[in-house]
């Protein structure tokens, strides 16, 4: 299986998903960088309301954003990432 290249829509709704969590956000802004592993917590059924309610390319609040940055800047995904199927992807 070849090695996945998110793109940044995917990277923004990982973001979302990972904010959500506030011991990241908080963890991230103490230390500057993301945890070392990130523990799904309902991460599925957060990606599905995330799309419903804002579509799959969203604007991202600040947190989100910080998070983001972070994702792009390490270049890992401690709590894996979101992938779009069936050519929902916008870019």
């Amino acid at each position: 299986m070849t090695k996945h290249e998110y793109t940044h829509p995917e990277l923004k709704l990982t973001a979302i998903l990972y904010a959500h969590n506030p011991q990241v956000v908080a963890y991230l802004k103490k230390n500057g960088k993301l945890p070392d592993v990130i523990h799904d917590a309902g991460f599925a059924t957060g990606l599905r309301i995330t799309i419903e309610t804002r579509g799959v390319n969203p604007e991202l609040s600040e947190d989100e954003y910080l998070v983001y940055e972070a994702i792009l800047r390490e270049n890992r995904l401690p709590g894996g990432g979101v992938k779009l199927v069936n050519n929902q992807d916008p870019e």
